[in-house]
Order: structure tokens, then sequence, then C-alpha cells
């Protein structure tokens, strides 16, 4: 936090941002060096190629923090990691044809990545969001006995939770995207399960439990946007988590809120892999409520953020105030009694 200060690599207040002060953001480069020092002390030399891509990602971003990449360069930049793991094995196997497979694999890989990048908008939200999928996910791998995915889980866990004591409201250094984009993709490669058969897909669909919440405000805000007539890789004040304080929340509450929807939807990860008839009936319950959760965002005002709130209510009461002071002069200058009395 201190060199990013003095070397101005900092975030600066926009209208379609949601911090109002100058903030470090490369959370992210601490969170990259302490995965790649753990990994390198305890990881096993299968997962390099896994760890090279997540590099790259992590350098995507930092070059988007600095420069503001165009939308397409950026997705170059997810894609071409996401292609060689895929050609290199790291794929589902949920269907008898690979090149659905591959390409399954690939579209989850950038949707998942963009997904963490997208709810990094708030004090928190996706450190805390990527450590309860990551948590999530340790327990998944024990059950499946894969020690070795859920080391790196616990790497990147570990470094996610070191770093909220940082972000958590107010924040002093924010992901960037050389954060969020690593996490993403990080999270993404360690749930696919290239084990899991055609005949046993559900058992490998249930790591994709703890992923409903970030997949969940991608599809909403792009939705709202596409229907206002936005462009979806613009950002603004418009996620799910803005909605709920605009409907009446603090900003710690609705992270908090979000929290627990997470940790929700993430808890049914190892219950459908342990019970896979429960799989459907449970994914199906989440996406009623999301449809019914995300109809009642969509009609709230887009936020913002609580200085800014701030300022509009005081703004909106001189506004006020000088409006009944206007009437009250009309009203008298109308009555004949009070101009005999001036």
């Amino acid at each position: 936090m201190r060199w990013s200060s003095k070397l101005r690599l900092q975030a600066q207040p926009r209208p379609d941002r949601w911090h109002t002060s100058a903030t470090p953001n490369t959370g992210g480069v601490g969170i990259v060096l302490a995965s790649a020092l753990c990994f390198l002390a305890f990881a096993e030399a299968e997962s390099t190629r896994l760890a090279i891509c997540a590099a790259w990602i992590a350098l995507v971003g930092f070059v988007d923090d600095r420069l503001e990449l165009p939308p397409l360069a950026k997705l170059i930049g997810q894609a071409l990691p996401a292609i060689y793991l895929v050609t290199s094995g790291l794929m589902f196997s949920v269907s008898p044809w690979p090149v659905v497979n591959a390409g399954l694999s690939v579209a989850w890989l950038i949707g998942v990545t963009n997904a963490f990048n997208l709810i990094d908008n708030m004090d928190g939200l996706c450190g805390g969001v990527a450590t309860i999928a990551a948590i999530a996910g340790i327990v998944l791998t024990l059950l499946k006995g894969d020690g070795e995915r859920a080391i790196l889980l616990a790497v990147v866990a570990g470094a996610c939770a070191g770093f909220l004591f940082f972000n958590h409201k107010p924040a002093r250094i924010f992901l960037g995207d050389c954060g969020s984009l690593f996490l993403g993709f990080t999270l993404a490669a360690l749930a696919i399960d290239p084990v899991s058969t055609s005949t046993r897909w559900i058992e490998g669909a249930s790591a994709l439990m703890a992923f409903l919440y970030p997949l969940f405000d991608s599809v909403l805000v792009s939705l709202l946007r596409k229907r206002a007539g936005r462009p979806i890789s613009v950002g603004g004040r418009d996620h799910s988590s803005h909605r709920l304080v605009a409907a009446g929340m603090t900003e710690r509450n609705a992270v908090w809120s979000l929290w627990a929807v997470a940790a929700g939807c993430a808890t049914f990860g190892p219950l459908t892999y342990m019970h896979p008839r429960w799989f459907l009936p449970a994914l199906a319950g989440f996406v009623a409520l999301f449809a019914v959760f995300g109809s009642y965002l969509a009609r709230l005002p887009v936020s913002m953020p609580g200085a800014t709130i701030a300022r509009s209510r005081r703004k909106f009461h001189v506004a006020l105030a000088g409006q009944r002071e206007a009437a009250a002069v009309q009203t008298a200058q109308k009555d004949p009694q009070v101009r005999a009395l001036s």
C-alpha cells in the first residue's frame, strides 16, 4: 500500500466507480506473490501449467489496471491461457464429443474469470466470495481424495483471507483487475474435474455451486445493460451490491448479505457431491430464487456511494427549502391582506 501510493498505482474516483478517493489497486499483486511463494513451497510439478496461465492472467489484469485495455484485447488475453489449458488436457468430460467438452471448458474459464472481475465493485465483496469458493473447493476436493487441488485451493483461500484484512470496508487497497482476474481464472480452473465422465457429470458439476452468485450478478448486469442500450463491457454502479445499497442497506451489510448468499450456494457443492440426486433440485431451486431476487433488484434504482448520497440528500433538502420559501413568497404576494400589512 505504501509503495503503491508513492508510485501512484492507484484507482482514481470516477463517475462509474463506487469509491470516492484515490486508493491503491495493487492488492492482486500481493495475492499473486503470496500464492506464487506457497506454490513453490508446497505444490507439485503437475500444476506448473496452471500456475503459468494464472500468472499470465494476472499480468493481463495488471496491464489493464494501468492502461485500460480495450475489451477485445482483454478478452484475447484471457482466451489464450484458457485455450492452452484446455488443449493440455484440463477440460470437462461431460459429453462423448471432445470438441463440445473443449468449448464448454474454454467458455467456463473465460466466463468465471469475468464474473469475478465484475463483482469486484465494493469493499471486500470479490475477495470474500473468492475465499468462500476456495474453502468450499477444499472440502469438495478432500471428499474426492484430490490432495493436490486441495493444496492449491488452500493457497488461494489463505491469500484472499489475508487480503481481506486490508480490503474490508473501509478498504485501504483494492484487488484491481490483476487480482480479480487471477482469482476468477484460478478458481475456475481448479473447479474443472476432468475425471468425471458423461455418466458422472453431476458429481463433477457439484463444484459449480460455489460460482452461482458471481454468475448471477454477471447475467443480471448484462441483461439490464443490454435492455438500457448500454455496452456490457462498460462499467457502472448497477450491480447487485449497489442495488442493495439503493434499497437501504449499508455497504457493509450489503457485502455481508452477498457473502451469505455465496456461502449458501457453496455449501451445496459438497452436499450434492455426497448426494448426487440432490444436484438438479438444488440447482433448480437456486435458479428460481435468483430469478425472483434479480427481478426485485432490477426494479431498484442504480445507487450511488455513501458520500455521493449524502451530498445528494443535502442538495435535495436545500432545493426543497428553496421551493417552500418561493411558494410562501408567491402566496404572500397573492394575498391582499398580506400585501396591505407589508
